[in-house]
């Protein structure tokens, strides 16, 4: 069990070395990582583009996706604090292979980048096709890590957070900045990345992991609570944001943070009893569903499907995909599959 079959959760979205089998597997945890694959493809197919109040409603409920695995990612991991280098080798590994898969997609790209767009392509922006995650998470963990050399866990927190908001203020808040300074804001270093945005999430997890509850037996109506005053601040910073200064960034919101936070303790204090092989299973399909995802945009966008039947059509296909995948892996001859989740 322990080579490949911790699979994502040793690799990125949750990294299953726990020091028990409550820390390697949650099940509600696992259950809601599926739905998020499928919010994540929500954001890539626009199934509600048709109707600008619909599609807006629908970002601000999927704004957290991403920032929960990362999130999930991290506790995991600080729930037992070893293996850096072999969490880092499954990451990177799991980028390289869907790198590689993808390159054809980008060859025409790439061929119009010098040597140092396309470094910088792949290894600061993390590449498209939602790959950026992967390499987002290998940044935002080393910086973690490192950081918590020197000082301690909350510190760390609190430096991330501090890059968070630099990240909103050049990006989805830069609009409002430059309104009311009058200058003009230069993304330099991008905002969606490893320093900026899987950082503080990152650190965020940790913390949770390194609490003297680690993260359970919280108060969950407070958590509720808590929770529904951050969607209320997300919306109003959405409404801000977006309809009164236009910004053309939605990637990364202030209130999104606590957002997150909530969300995270409240889905780890919920119980849903699987048993351990169904857990994982559901570990392998939302990794497959994500990093998959792209291929069956592309292939449904060019018979010219879109909006809510592309997103159907490629939650369904990834979907299957990924059984299949994870079906075949099992077999002698099919192992290698494995080095795709």
């Amino acid at each position: 069990m322990k080579s490949r079959e911790g699979d994502f959760v040793e690799k990125i979205m949750v990294s299953g070395q726990g020091k028990s089998l409550e820390y390697n597997t949650n099940a509600t945890i696992d259950i809601v990582k599926v739905i998020m694959a499928i919010l994540v493809i929500g954001i890539h197919t626009e199934p509600f583009g048709f109707n600008i109040w619909l599609d807006r409603g629908f970002a601000i409920i999927t704004r957290l996706c991403v920032p929960f695995f990362f999130i999930t990612s991290s506790y995991f991991y600080w729930l037992k604090d070893k293996g850096a280098l072999k969490f880092l080798k499954r990451i990177f590994l799991l980028y390289l292979i869907w790198s590689l898969i993808y390159l054809p997609f980008d060859i025409h790209f790439l061929s119009e980048k010098t040597i140092g767009d396309i470094l910088y392509f792949h290894f600061w922006e993390g590449n498209r096709h939602a790959l950026w995650y992967l390499w987002g998470s290998i940044v935002g963990f080393i910086i973690t890590y490192l950081s918590l050399k020197i000082f301690k866990p909350k510190t760390v927190l609190i430096i991330s957070v501090f890059f968070l908001l630099i990240g909103c203020l050049k990006s989805t808040w830069s609009p409002l900045i430059e309104n009311i300074f009058s200058c003009n804001i230069t993304d330099l270093f991008g905002s969606r990345n490893g320093l900026f945005y899987a950082f503080p999430y990152f650190s965020l997890g940790m913390v949770i992991a390194k609490s003297h509850d680690k993260g359970k037996n919280r108060n969950v109506k407070k958590l509720i609570t808590g929770f529904l005053v951050s969607f209320v601040f997300l919306i109003i910073e959405s409404i801000i944001c977006i309809l009164f200064f236009k910004s053309p960034s939605t990637i990364m919101w202030i209130s999104c943070f606590p957002y997150s936070y909530f969300l995270f303790m409240i889905v780890n204090n919920i119980n849903i009893h699987l048993n351990k092989k169904t857990s994982l299973m559901l570990r392998k399909i939302s990794t497959l569903m994500y990093v998959s995802q792209y291929l069956f945009i592309y292939m449904f966008e060019f018979f010219g499907f879109h909006g809510m039947i592309l997103f159907f059509l490629v939650s369904i296909s990834t979907l299957i995909f990924a059984i299949i995948i994870i079906k075949l892996s099992e077999f002698k001859y099919f192992k290698c599959l494995k080095y795709l989740y």
